[in-house]
């Protein structure tokens, strides 16, 4: 064998090896994300609920930390532009 064959059997060698890694990489990234797309899914309703679980909760403990509201009493001598007529009801509620 002369020099330009040994070179030509070492570039072929090359040549199917990388042929080999490439396709070995491609039946392991196949292999390995096979899966990827039901997790993702799943991964997104997870958050989504514990997110929803989250908020609710907060909001929840943060109305219990709330104090009580009572209703309070209707103002019923709200007559607009008539503030003597006003007075006379409030004295009128007061008394």
């Amino acid at each position: 064998m002369n020099e330009q064959q040994i070179e030509q059997l070492l570039a072929r060698e090359a040549a199917r090896r990388r042929a080999d890694d490439s396709a070995h990489l491609s039946r392991l990234g196949a292999d390995l994300t096979a899966d990827l797309p039901s997790w993702a899914r799943r991964r997104r309703i997870l958050s989504t609920f514990l997110a929803a679980a989250l908020l609710l909760g907060v909001s929840a403990a943060y109305s219990a930390l709330l104090p009580d509201r009572r209703a309070e009493g209707l103002v019923a001598c709200n007559l607009k532009g008539q503030e003597e007529a006003v007075m006379h009801c409030a004295n009128n509620l007061l008394t």
